[in-house]
């Protein structure tokens, strides 16, 4: 676009202000005030999406509805628009094309602005731009500019109404691009179509929009409203960049020093407190607790520093803020205006962990609450960091039990696993248990992209002295009652489950038996336990698998290492798994030897009845639901369905295809359970469990077969 003289900006300064008048009149609140928010809401990867795909990707940045809620409010207005005479912009605008056809495509489920400016780009290539251009550069007018930094105010929102200053402030660019983009279009022979004229000046407002600072109303606005709904407790997470050592709590921006000397962790700056990382420059997690007064407690464990100092706010709702964030990943999120919005005196209490140790995440929790000024208060001091910021002699590292097994925290097992180890056993052995078979090893690749998708569950082994290590990437076959009682029949088995949300389940296997399986700091009372977990405390959770692995070594008396994963991952050799069927328990009784749960069961409160029939009738009852199941399954001359019927077994060929129900496909689950659920040596809870399976094989038709089952109760009562 040719630069535009001062004098024709000048001219067309008041007649695109009477325009925007009218445009803005008919723009509505809501829409409008989602705009004005943009430089709030944008984060940084606009500007490399624009970089990439041109200003034509700011209608993509605001998704579908927007964009299209605003076309249907100012189609008609834009179509019957009146613009006063404007001076002869044709000499300052792209020179239009000759008379050849313009061959235009569009993609399907592109929304009628989309379109529309896409069209106009094919046809008119730098119009688009010309409206853009020349919006930013009317936007720099004095006129102009009074306009939108002042906007007028819908008649029914107040001036503290965040609203409505938005909705102005939003308002006054859109209208400003449309009345632009009208103008230009117009001028070009190109303004015809109210999709094209709308969507251009849209596109036009939005980087002015990003970059323009929010209304001078808008702070006390803002503040009204938040006021108006805080409530207590809060509680936020996240995570945010340490810039030199440090990050902010703080309501103004963040502060270029501060000295940690007098306590080592937190001290109070203008507008906040700043907080003493370990990491340069790194990210650390962060929560935030806000209490109306003070907590009941001092929770300082599993933290290595616990500090409270008073800071007085002059505004409140202070964020945490750290390094600007890394472009094209948003602004600080959920850390944002978080204390109270109000000013006055408050304390905060700064936990903090994992500090010394690079291998180890660092993590801060920020209590907060309203409180008179105080004098710091130092509630834990035990990391090496802090010592040395303070001036003191850095304590003696002390051995841990977990030590040797930290290396697990940046391994490949890191967010989620099981670990399991066998005493006594060869690897064979241990996969034959897990429901594997041996001579049919897989690479692991194709395993994890196969139990990605639903597949089969697999492990990996490797032989120790005298034991075989089993891992399972995301995996918890080794958790579960079967597989450890296959496991340990004859030895000693243990494994130690974790995912990526914190649960963890360890458990002890002897000859067959469940010794005990629990999550990670659950109390145990068990003697035979206590020299397995002596000296484990899982209530700081620093470095709790670690602390879980070493419960496994104690119990099996296997050890393992780093090197033993790796040479795991250097074979690359895995095995599926096809589960192994749950435990079938007895009915639970009470000491008159009556049935626990009474009212309740497949059949409602006349499971009850079940329990008086005879042991043979029950049998009997049972495996009429079976035979029924697999004629409504269409599987009633299946061989393997008829042979387990007939000997009233699961046969070996029907426990595979039941064991293979509980993966993938789950093709027929519920009649296998069914199958597997009657082969209970308790008659009354084959009977319980193998109606309750074969209604759910039934689906929608479950009320048919329950109403048979009554009538053959009946028959046989």
């Amino acid at each position: 676009m040719t630069e535009i003289a001062d004098a024709v900006i000048d001219e067309l300064a008041p007649i695109v202000i009477e325009t925007m008048r009218t445009v803005r009149s008919r723009i509505p609140s809501r829409p409008a005030a989602t705009l004005g928010k943009l430089r709030l809401t944008s984060n940084e990867s606009a500007p490399h999406a624009l970089a990439e795909r041109g200003i034509r990707a700011e209608l993509s940045l605001l998704g579908q509805l927007l964009p299209e809620r605003i076309l249907g409010a100012l189609e008609l207005p834009v179509a019957e628009l009146v613009v006063p005479a404007a001076p002869d912009v044709v000499a300052l605008l792209p020179e239009q094309r000759d008379g050849r056809a313009v061959m235009f495509g569009y993609m399907s489920g592109n929304s009628e602005m989309t379109t529309a400016v896409d069209k106009l780009e094919a046809v008119r290539p730098g119009a688009l731009g010309s409206v853009v251009a020349l919006t930013a550069r009317l936007s720099e007018h004095s006129d102009v500019a009074g306009q939108l930094r002042s906007p007028s105010l819908p008649e029914s929102a107040s001036t503290l109404d965040e609203s409505g200053v938005t909705a102005a402030h939003g308002a006054g660019y859109l209208a400003l691009g449309v009345a632009v983009a009208t103008i230009v279009l117009r001028t070009l022979g190109e303004g015809d179509d109210p999709a094209r004229v709308i969507g251009a000046g849209l596109i036009a407002a939005c980087p002015l929009l990003r970059a323009a600072p929010m209304p001078a109303e808008y702070a006390a606005a803002h503040i009204a409203k938040v006021r108006d709904g805080y409530l207590y407790p809060r509680y936020t997470s996240g995570a945010v960049r340490a810039d030199d050592h440090r990050f902010a709590l703080t309501e103004s921006d963040f502060p270029e020093t501060a000295e940690f000397g007098e306590n080592g962790l937190v001290t109070v700056v203008p507008g906040g407190v700043a907080v003493r990382t370990g990491t340069a420059d790194g990210t650390v997690s962060v929560r935030v607790e806000v209490f109306e007064g003070p907590p009941a407690e001092v929770d300082t464990s599993g933290w290595d520093e616990v500090v409270e100092v008073s800071w007085t706010a002059t505004r409140g709702l202070a964020s945490v803020l750290g390094a600007p964030p890394a472009a094209g990943y948003g602004g600080y999120g959920s850390l944002e205006e978080l204390t109270p919005p109000w000013p006055g005196t408050y304390r905060v209490r700064v936990h903090a962990a994992g500090r010394d140790e690079a291998e180890r995440p660092e993590s801060f929790q920020i209590t907060v609450w309203q409180s008179p000024i105080a004098d710091t208060i130092v509630h834990k001091r035990t990391d090496r960091l802090g010592h040395r910021l303070r001036g003191e002699a850095e304590p003696l590292l002390a051995a841990r039990p977990e030590d040797p097994y930290r290396w697990v925290e940046t391994s490949s097992l890191a967010e989620a696993a099981t670990i399991t180890v066998v005493a006594a056993a060869r690897p064979d052995g241990v996969v034959r248990a897990f429901g594997a078979d041996p001579t049919a090893p897989e690479e692991m690749a194709a395993l994890e992209e196969r139990a990605m998708t639903g597949g089969d569950p697999w492990i990996a082994v490797a032989p120790l002295t005298d034991a075989v290590l089993a891992v399972e990437y995301n995996g918890y076959q080794g958790s579960h009652v079967p597989e450890l009682r296959a496991l340990s029949r004859g030895t000693r088995a243990a494994s130690l489950y974790w995912n990526v949300n914190g649960v963890t389940r360890l458990s002890f296997a002897d000859d067959g038996r469940i010794v005990a399986a629990f999550e990670l700091g659950e109390p145990q009372n068990d003697p035979a336990l206590e020299p397995i977990l002596r000296d484990l405390d899982f209530d700081d959770y620093g470095h709790r698998i670690a602390k879980g692995l070493v419960a496994l070594e104690r119990f099996t008396g296997s050890g393992f290492g780093e090197g033993d994963l790796a040479r795991i991952e250097s074979t690359g050799i895995g095995f599926a798994v096809i589960p192994l069927l749950g435990e079938l328990y007895p009915v639970p009784r009470r000491s008159d030897g009556t049935r626990t749960g009474a009212g309740h069961g497949p059949l409602g409160g006349d499971t009850d009845l079940l329990a008086d029939l005879p042991t043979d009738r029950q049998n009997q009852m049972t495996w009429w639901a079976v035979r029924r199941t697999a004629e409504f399954a269409h599987l009633a001359d299946d061989p393997d369905v008829v042979a387990s019927i007939e000997s009233r077994t699961l046969t070996p060929e029907a426990e595979l295809r039941a064991r293979r129900s509980l993966v993938g496909d789950r093709a027929n689950f519920w009649m296998w359970a069914a199958v597997h659920q009657a082969t209970n040596p308790d008659p009354l809870a084959a009977l319980i469990g193998t109606l309750d399976a074969a209604r759910y094989a039934w689906g929608p038709a479950a009320a048919n077969f329950l109403d048979e089952a009554r009538t053959v109760l009946t028959d046989l009562g």
